[in-house]
């Protein structure tokens, strides 16, 4: 009825208004599908690249949904839903700078407050008398933020758990970075440790005062150090409690501040082991990672000589068939099959019973050059020791260099793998202690707080040629004997460094690098101390002398008065196909070792899974979590899952035992 211009008016103004609102709504949507990628994507995963390595984003919104998604409690709002499922992985790094008046300092000035920051104590600590050995440890406080008092608290109320990280090596020291498996949620406290003679520990790269024992000493004392300068605020017995202390120390052992978790890799696994089996009641709970029991096989393996009338060549995916029955441990959940066509015959097996045979390139040239003064399979290794400990430092240098191309080509490399799928890369072989069968998972979970992997299979039987197919070592490799050995005939090998200047003239001379480092500091390769090569020449070549008294039990082989399971048992894990764990842990263990899940690499050339095979074997109650497409790397993606579940479990059970003994306090029971 109106004037037709006015319809077109009409119909223009509604048409921009549709435009305008399609714009809005178009950059909206963007904002909101940005921000909620960074919700619903894995903590650490590559897919988050965009993301500044201290968590923060200079974008006030953008940040705030980082630091919720990332560091979140069980009962944060954020969203958990994905669409597929996902590996866990580290956590961020927290910020760690803190002004007087507890806001955090970062680098963009912003005033948005992260919900936890690390307060990290560093300190050292001296060895016992006539020792040279000063050791260097760091406590990583996990403070989150009071909104009551809009400071970061440091009261007890949080009362989280302590985990101590055991480092590899030996002689490889710790990093800030290994505190990122643990949740804060869970872990208020992660302790590094710095082992003799390596990381910021004194005189670096000492050999005196070194071997197993003090390394299990040094760990007690750096605990009971711990406590008596309440450094933890946890383990702080104020006045008020005296009472109720007394009551729980009625029923339980005297020893009340245990280390809650202990994580250790590859040499940490060792030193992880003879301290739980020497302080039973000093640690509820373990995750070990590359299990390395220092065993002599294990050292000939990475180090010995190849027999001299070895011809075969390494096939990709060949199967053993040594020691499955005794593996299987005659377990009604295995049924025996008939090994395949292509598995190597008892001949081969022997004959393979060595890295260098593997890796014939990589051996060769490790082994260019040196003398065979000694008629022994560990010859190759005896003349890098007196080069690595000798005098020279020229030749010191050189030796390190060589060693590292060595153990860090089998490192990268692994056993050869073929081209598997995205699922069949994340792939686990699982001894489940609860069901005492084998069975198959998934690394995979549902959402970013889920322990439970997912796709199990309890059903198949294709773990028993697995299990052929992971044994590396021969059968015939010698091992330490139960019989008693002379402490007082135990030394280490002399150096001598008329060897190591005889190998040093035929190694070929290696060009000196840049006088200046990538922080434009000279450096001076004849000062250079390579502690780890070192010290794991050290350990290897002194292998009987360094592990003393724990020969016996680290090799497995206890005399036969003592029964096995006096020696390897402990509580089961806490369950991971259920979120409502329990007080399933307490620090009175009544068994010799602590609740512990052993994660390993099936491609783990480094640390072939025979060690873990065989601890399992006389260990029921281990949970061993094998990773079958991973090597030795914690940071392997599957691998750094694997730890970061098996730490979340173990701590959501000890923390309802934490409540537990709140509760007991409460009442007076």
């Amino acid at each position: 009825d109106g004037h037709p211009l006015d319809y077109v008016h009409n119909t223009a103004k509604e048409m921009m208004i549709l435009v305008i609102a399609l714009v809005s709504a178009t950059v909206a949507f963007r904002s909101l599908f940005s921000c909620n990628a960074l919700i619903v994507l894995p903590r650490g995963s590559n897919r988050n690249l965009h993301r500044a390595s201290a968590g923060l984003s200079s974008t006030p919104f953008r940040r705030h949904i980082i630091t919720s998604s990332l560091n979140s409690s069980p009962d944060d709002s954020v969203s958990d839903a994905i669409d597929s499922p996902i590996l866990r992985s580290l956590y961020d790094p927290l910020p760690t700078r803190i002004d007087c008046n507890g806001t955090v300092s970062n680098e963009n000035n912003t005033t948005e407050v992260p919900k936890w920051v690390n307060k990290v104590t560093s300190g050292t600590l001296a060895t016992e008398e006539g020792s040279p050995h000063e050791l260097y440890f760091e406590v990583h406080h996990r403070l989150s933020f009071d909104n009551n008092t809009q400071d970061y608290s440091t009261a007890r109320q949080q009362r989280g758990l302590v985990g101590l990280v055991l480092h590899g090596g030996p002689g490889a020291g710790s990093f800030p970075k290994h505190t990122q498996f643990f949740s804060p949620d869970l872990y208020e406290y992660v302790v590094l440790l710095d082992q003799r003679g390596c990381g910021r520990s004194t005189p670096l790269g000492e050999v005196t005062f070194n071997r197993l024992e003090l390394l299990v000493n040094d760990v007690e004392m750096l605990r009971q150090h711990l406590v008596k300068e309440g450094l933890i605020d946890k383990w702080i017995v104020e006045e008020e409690e005296e009472e109720n202390k007394q009551l729980i120390q009625s029923t339980q052992p005297r020893n009340h501040h245990p280390w809650d978790v202990i994580l250790g890799g590859s040499w940490g696994c060792t030193l992880a082991m003879a301290y739980a089996f020497t302080h039973p009641n000093s640690v509820r709970a373990m995750v070990l990672r590359g299990v390395c029991l220092f065993r002599e096989k294990e050292i000939d393996w990475l180090f010995g000589n190849p027999p001299e009338s070895s011809t075969v060549t390494p096939r990709a995916g060949v199967s053993k068939t040594s020691n499955l029955r005794d593996l299987a441990g005659g377990s009604s959940s295995v049924s025996m099959a008939r090994p395949p066509a292509t598995t190597t015959t008892l001949e081969e097996i022997e004959r393979q019973s060595v890295a260098a045979q593997l890796f014939t390139e990589q051996w060769k040239e490790f082994s260019s050059g040196v003398e065979d003064v000694e008629n022994n399979k560990r010859s190759v290794l005896h003349s890098y020791y007196h080069r690595l400990l000798g005098t020279d430092a020229n030749s010191r240098y050189k030796a390190m260099r060589s060693w590292f191309r060595w153990e860090m080509g089998i490192y990268g490399n692994g056993f050869k793998k073929s081209e598997d799928s995205n699922e069949d890369k994340n792939r686990l072989l699982v001894w489940d202690p609860s069901r005492a069968s084998w069975v198959f998972e998934v690394a995979q979970v549902h959402n970013q707080k889920s322990v439970a992997s997912i796709c199990v299979d309890i059903s198949s039987s294709e773990h028993e040629e697995i299990l052929r197919s992971l044994r590396r070592f021969s059968t015939s490799s010698s091992s330490h004997t139960s019989s008693k050995i002379d402490e007082n005939i135990l030394e280490p090998l002399p150096i001598e460094d008329t060897i190591a200047a005889r190998t040093e003239s035929k190694v070929e001379d290696i060009k000196q690098p840049s006088s200046k480092n990538g922080n434009g500091n000279t450096f001076d390769p004849t000062t250079y101390i390579p502690a780890q090569a070192m010290l794991t020449c050290y350990y290897s070549v002194n292998d009987e002398y360094c592990i003393h008294p724990f020969n016996s039990f680290l090799s497995i082989n206890p005399p036969p008065s003592i029964p096995l399971s006096s020696w390897y048992s402990s509580k089961l894990p806490p369950p991971s196909s259920s979120q409502s764990y329990g007080s399933s842990i307490s620090p009175d263990l009544p068994f010799p070792l602590p609740p512990t899940i052993a994660i390993q690499g099936g491609n783990d050339a480094i640390c072939p899974a025979d060690t873990a095979l065989d601890l399992h074997n006389v260990w029921e109650q281990l949970e061993l979590r094998i990773a079958l497409k991973s090597g030795h790397s914690m940071y392997d993606s599957v691998i750094a899952g694997e730890i970061v579940k098996s730490l979340e479990r173990f701590g959501h059970s000890l923390m309802m035992g934490e409540e537990d003994d709140v509760l007991l306090k409460a009442t007076g029971v």
